[in-house]
């Protein structure tokens, strides 16, 4: 997924909101499109809540990225069910992708 122009992973995923971790840096309150390139092109209009840059450990050493909190903007009443149904499709993916990694610690 991609948030605006900037490569990221999804880490966690609501009907409001998202958290997103990315190498490049974004600025608390700018607003942005959480893109599902995969998808069809799934675009979500958002806004950045906060943005923290942490140091991830692998083992391929070190490297910095950032942690954003992210907020969906309002959309028009009559797009929320395909939204609604295309975020339980997506946090239900990202449950099975996170019950794998805790199986396979």
């Amino acid at each position: 997924m991609q948030l605006s122009d900037i490569n990221g992973e999804l880490t966690d995923l609501s009907l409001s909101g998202a958290a997103v971790v990315h190498r490049s840096p974004v600025r608390p309150g700018t607003p942005c499109t959480l893109i599902f390139p995969s998808h069809g092109g799934f675009y979500i209009p958002c806004q950045v809540l906060r943005s923290v840059v942490q140091v991830r450990r692998g083992e391929k050493g070190s490297e910095y990225v950032f942690r954003s909190a992210i907020q969906f903007s309002p959309i028009p009443p009559e797009q929320e069910p395909s939204l609604h149904e295309f975020l339980n499709l997506q946090i239900e993916k990202l449950r099975e992708k996170q019950r794998q990694a805790a199986a396979g610690a």
